[in-house]
C-alpha cells in the first residue's frame, strides 16, 4: 500500500473519462488558480532556482519578496520570511504544479532540469505526464503536462491500475519515458522565455481531515472526482476534462496540525473565478471570510489560507 499512497493521482471507476473527439481540453473551467505565495529561507537562492532551474521570469521584487512567471503573469511569490526549512510530519502543502503549454514546453522544462543536473522524478500517471523535484528550501515542486485523453478506465482487480486508450494496463504512476518527451523539444535555447500559456495547474495540500477538507473545496463550486477514504486521499476539478485541479490526502497522518509558522511553505494560493456570479456563491457557501480590497480571504478547515477573486477581463 505504501507504494500506491506515494502516488499523486488516482482513478474510480465510476469516473471513467473517454477519448473523444468531441471533447475539448482547455474549456474553460469554474475557476483557475493565481500565484502560489511561498514563505522561503533565502530570495538569493529561491531566484536562482525559479529562474534558472525552471526557467520562470523574474517579473519583480523588493527586500523581501520577488515574483516569477512568464511575461504576461505572475506564477509564484517568494517571501522570504522563513527562518527554517519546509518541516515533514505537518499538514499544510504537499506540493503545487506547474502545468506545460503543450509537449514542446514540457519537453524545454524536462530538458533545462538535466541540463542543470539538477535531482527529479520523471513519473507518468497516463493523466499526466510529470515531473518532481525540490526548491532549496525542501518544497516539493511539480512540472506536468495534462494528457487526459490517454485515460481510459482504472482496474482494481489485484490492485490499483490504469488502462490507458491503447489498451495498455499499468499502475497509476510509472516511470516516464525521458526519451519519448525528449523527441518533442523543438529548441534547446534555454534563454528562450517560457511559454506566455504556462499556467499554476494544481495544488495538493496535506489536510488533517480529507473528509472535510474535500467538502470544502466542493462548497466552493469544485467538482468532485475522487473520494478515497481507504487511501486517505480525495481530489477535485473545475468542470474541465482534466479533473485533478485540487487534491489532498492525510498520508502524514491525520490531524496534524500546521508546520511551525516560521519554517518555509505555503503562504496562500489564489483561485481566480471566471465570473463574480460563482464567485458570489462561493462566499455564499463560505462560513467565515474577510473582504479585502483584493478580494475574499479564507481559510480551508486544515488551516490553509485562500485568497477568491475573478476575472475582470
Amino acid at each position: 500500500m505504501s507504494a500506491l499512497l506515494s502516488m499523486d493521482s488516482f482513478f474510480s471507476v465510476a469516473n471513467v473519462i473517454t477519448n473523444s473527439a468531441e471533447q475539448h481540453f482547455n474549456e474553460s473551467e469554474l475557476a483557475t488558480f493565481g500565484a502560489i505565495h511561498l514563505n522561503n529561507t533565502s530570495l538569493e537562492k529561491s531566484t536562482k532556482f525559479w529562474t534558472t532551474i525552471v526557467g520562470l521570469q523574474l517579473r519583480g521584487s523588493t527586500q523581501t519578496t520577488a515574483e516569477f512567471g512568464t511575461a504576461e503573469e505572475t506564477l509564484v511569490v517568494v517571501h522570504q520570511t522563513a527562518k527554517s526549512a519546509y518541516k515533514e510530519g505537518y499538514s499544510g502543502l504537499y506540493h503545487f504544479a506547474i502545468h506545460a503549454h503543450n509537449k514542446h514546453e514540457f519537453a524545454k522544462m524536462l530538458y533545462r532540469l538535466l541540463e542543470n543536473q539538477y535531482p527529479c522524478s520523471p513519473i507518468d500517471h497516463t493523466m499526466s505526464q510529470s515531473i518532481y523535484f525540490k526548491d532549496p528550501d525542501n518544497i516539493t515542486i511539480e512540472i506536468a503536462l495534462e494528457t487526459p485523453e490517454r485515460f481510459k478506465r482504472v482496474i482494481t482487480e489485484g490492485g490499483l491500475m490504469v488502462e490507458d486508450t491503447d489498451g495498455v494496463v499499468k499502475f497509476s504512476s510509472t516511470q516516464l519515458e525521458v526519451a519519448a518527451v525528449l523527441a518533442h523539444l523543438q529548441d534547446k535555447n534555454l534563454a528562450t522565455p517560457t511559454h506566455s500559456g504556462t499556467k499554476i495547474g494544481h495544488i495538493h495540500l496535506y489536510a488533517n481531515d480529507v473528509e472535510h477538507s474535500n467538502l470544502f473545496y466542493q462548497q466552493l463550486g469544485f467538482l468532485p472526482f475522487n473520494y478515497l477514504p481507504q487511501y486517505m486521499y480525495a481530489d477535485l476539478g473545475a468542470g474541465g476534462l482534466y479533473q485533478h485541479r485540487i487534491a489532498m490526502n492525510a498520508w502524514h497522518g491525520k490531524n496534524k496540525p500546521l508546520a511551525p509558522p516560521n519554517s518555509a511553505g505555503l503562504r496562500y494560493f489564489q483561485l481566480v473565478y471566471e465570473s463574480d456570479e460563482e464567485l458570489q456563491k462561493a462566499i455564499a457557501a463560505s462560513a467565515k471570510y474577510e473582504q479585502k480590497n483584493e478580494g475574499y480571504w479564507l481559510q480551508d478547515p486544515t488551516g490553509n489560507n485562500l485568497l477568491l477573486s475573478y476575472s475582470k477581463s
